[in-house]
């Protein structure tokens, strides 16, 4: 009676008792691969082991037959136990003859997952009560597939997936016959089978086995842990610790690029550290598909002196420069300029803000697309200024890139780099440029979702720009396939304080970024981006040319695209080009580009014998000419320049002035809604400065408030006047009546 209630509550609790699953508390490794499935990094587990989850479905078939036929040939039979196997183990135990042994594969699992102790009777019972349980519990698929997660293989290598990829550097559907059968060997001895070059019981086990089938020794190249690859370290420590943790990631990092950027940033670094530029990151991203195919956070991962852990790629830095494209991208939407537009680089002052050029300098009216290359502040300043819906904060907000403070905060500092941002942002925004205006995020792993694309510049706007970055000359392009040449699009950048240097642009079908600097943030003169990082920028394009073929997608524009080819003034950027000699081509957007004319091109009626300007033409007394006209701030910077531009003749005596059609005076101060406030110690009165600019060739200015004559200036020269509390009406006028106003208020200081 004691033997059937025993037996009564054995298989009731079989019937009825629980069973975890057996790989339900297991952590697993990180597994990375590049996008051709080559192992470029295994974690550890939360226990310290190389253990890769796979299901069933990846075991190759030979590996499973393999095991299935060497461990536990009635595996498919028996239900968890094999009473043939455990009386043969038990007799030989016994009479100590030769041992067999007795465990089924899912009494291995039971052992494996449970962490039993089976050198023992109570134990090896246990061990055979809960295979039994599993085999209640769960199918002879998933036992399988916990055998084969859980497997021993030496060391701290468990299942076959993190064996194969271990000490073969496979994935276990790419091993071959050979190192399928010679690894189903390993669990029946892991410590002393544990596969390297120099362990004899590993390879004569699989002497053995191969022996007895009568196949030949196939060559096996086994792998040391230590050989385990970390490769593109910053990715994959940024993968292994992020949400995608214990699962096999797959990236789109291409190998050889990713080693081309690593050497050249590693080189660059062993140069650069004896003057001080310690650190660079660099990113390559195939702009098409939005997927980064290389990325590198720092000089050397495990370099402490220079922290190398830090990811470049992800720290938030000044930009410097390198967000100008996106300021010409704008205003070429918006109808503000076309690439031959002519901008201002003269001082300026907006608001109290009076900045400066790179190199201390100006250059007077200068062609958009040169002002871009060449990066010149001032004019950047000023289309940036005049930019509406969005702007440059808007832009950068629509897309994602998050910043730490108000539009008012920054300003138009914001141009110049006021902001920091980061590699990825900067990569992602110069793509957009690169797919027409629509911004999309990047790409790191193929489980990355696409997201939201979002068309924030029209396509024409970012062709259009991109072929303004294109620089002319020798140095400048790389060898493109088919024979073609492939143009550099590029663009610098350098941090207030000398801390950071940039380059960044599109080479082909791909967009480059490399920053150079240190993460200390110290500073350092020679952290220009034309000097640190451009060089760096252009040795990686050249060397990724002569890696894989390249396409240059910005010299033609795409079909569709509402841009049209034409001739301009080379001069002024004229659409309307009668008055002109010298033309040039350049890239115009129907309907949105300028076609408001500059005015510096008149035709004028000289008088033959004296050269003076006629007051009309007579015909055989006078001749038409055309003549460059130009305001007298830009007359005088080409002056400065050493560039002649003679002002019209003078009117002959005789003639009365009169008003000029499309003649200008520009009043530059008092500036409009300023209020002046009069102090006690300059009697009461407030000391106004008084400035207008006018075209070349304008003489004197007459100033004027509430009608009574105050007081005459030259153009661009300022004259004072006191003036006491009140509002007026102050006028300029030249001498042949063209005028300018404003009014102007002074109060009584508080």
């Amino acid at each position: 009676m004691a033997l059937a209630a025993l037996g009564l509550v054995f298989w009731g609790s079989l019937i009825l008792g629980e069973c975890p699953d057996p790989l339900a508390d297991k952590s697993f490794s990180t597994v990375v691969v590049d996008r051709d499935g080559s192992l470029m990094r295994i974690a550890l587990t939360d226990d310290d082991k190389y253990r890769i989850r796979m299901p069933l479905s990846e075991v190759p078939p030979e590996a499973l037959e393999a095991v299935i036929a060497y461990e536990d040939r009635w595996f498919w039979q028996h239900p968890g136990v094999n009473p043939v196997s455990v009386l043969r183990a038990a007799i030989g135990t016994v009479f100590g003859s030769r041992r067999f042994g007795g465990s089924t594969i899912t009494m291995q699992v039971a052992r494996l997952a449970f962490h039993l102790k089976t050198n023992t009777v109570a134990g090896k019972l246990r061990q055979m009560y809960l295979a039994l349980l599993l085999e209640r519990h769960f199918s002879k698929e998933r036992i399988l597939e916990a055998y084969f997660n859980l497997a021993p293989y030496g060391g701290n290598v468990e299942g076959l997936a993190a064996a194969a990829r271990v000490y073969f550097h496979k994935a276990p559907a790419a091993l071959s016959l050979s190192e399928s059968e010679a690894l189903m060997l390993v669990p029946q001895n892991p410590a002393q089978r544990r596969p390297s070059e120099g362990n004899r019981a590993f390879f004569e086990a699989a002497n053995r086995f191969w022996h007895a089938r009568q196949t030949e020794l196939a060559p096996l190249r086994v792998f040391s842990e230590k050989a385990l690859p970390f490769e593109a370290a910053h990715l994959t420590e940024e993968i292994v610790h992020g949400p995608l943790r214990g699962r096999q990631v797959s990236t789109w990092i291409a190998r050889p690029q990713q080693k081309l950027l690593e050497e050249r940033v590693k080189q660059f670094s062993q140069r650069g550290s004896r003057f001080g530029l310690k650190n660079a990151s660099a990113m390559l991203v195939h702009w098409p598909t939005m997927q980064v195919r290389a990325l590198v956070g720092s000089a050397d991962f495990r370099a402490k002196a220079i922290s190398g852990q830090i990811d470049g790629t992800r720290a938030k830095r000044s930009p410097g420069s390198a967000l100008k494209p996106l300021i010409y991208a704008l205003a070429l939407q918006q109808g503000l300029i076309h690439p031959q537009s002519l901008l201002l680089d003269t001082p300026k002052s907006f608001a109290g803000y009076d900045p400066e050029n790179f190199d201390r300098s100006f250059r007077g009216p200068i062609p958009a697309h040169e002002a871009l290359r060449s990066s010149r502040n001032v004019p950047a300043l000023r289309l940036a200024n005049r930019l509406s819906g969005p702007d440059l904060y808007g832009l950068l907000q629509d897309a994602g890139v998050r910043l730490d403070y108000s539009r008012e905060h920054y300003g138009l500092a914001l141009a110049l780099g006021g902001a920091e941002i980061s590699m990825r942002d900067l990569v992602g925004l110069y793509a957009m440029l690169a797919n027409g205006g629509v911004h999309r995020d990047l790409q790191f792993t193929q489980a990355d979702r696409p997201g939201n694309p979002r068309q924030l510049l029209s396509p024409e706007a970012g062709f259009v720009a991109l072929s303004m970055l294109g620089q002319q000359g020798s140095g400048w392009s790389v060898a493109g396939a088919r024979g073609g040449v492939v143009r550099m699009r590029v663009k610098t950048g350098t941090s207030n304080g000398f801390r950071d240097a940039w380059s960044c642009g599109v080479i082909g079908q791909y967009v480059l970024a490399v920053w150079v600097g240190n993460f200390d943030n110290e500073a350092n003169p020679l952290l220009i981006g034309a000097q640190a990082a451009l060089p760096l920028w252009k040795n990686i394009a050249n060397a990724l040319a002569a890696m894989e073929p390249l396409e240059d997608y910005f010299e033609t524009p795409p079909k569709g695209l509402n841009i049209e080819r034409i001739e301009v003034c080379a001069e002024t950027g004229d659409l309307d080009t009668s008055l002109c000699a010298d033309r040039i081509p350049t890239w115009f957007i129907p309907g949105v580009s300028p076609v408001k004319p500059s005015g510096v091109y008149r035709r004028i009626d000289v008088v033959i014998e004296s050269g003076l300007r006629a007051c009309v033409p007579e015909l055989g007394r006078t001749r038409s000419v055309i003549w460059e006209i130009w305001p007298s701030e830009l007359a005088r910077m080409f002056a400065l320049a050493g560039i002649r531009k003679p002002p019209p003749p003078e009117f002959e005596p005789a003639c009365r002035p009169q008003p000029v059609p499309g003649r200008r005076i520009s009043m530059r101060l008092p500036k409009k809604g300023l209020v002046f406030y009069a102090s006690l110690a300059s009697g009461g009165q407030a000391n106004v400065a008084l400035l207008a600019e006018a075209e070349s060739g304008t003489g004197r200015l007459d100033w004027f408030l509430e009608g009574r004559y105050v007081g005459s200036s030259l153009p661009g020269q300022t004259i004072s006047v006191a003036v006491a509390p009140g509002r007026y009406h102050v006028l300029v006028s030249d001498e042949a009546q063209t005028t300018a106003s404003r009014i102007l208020t002074v109060k009584a200081a508080p």
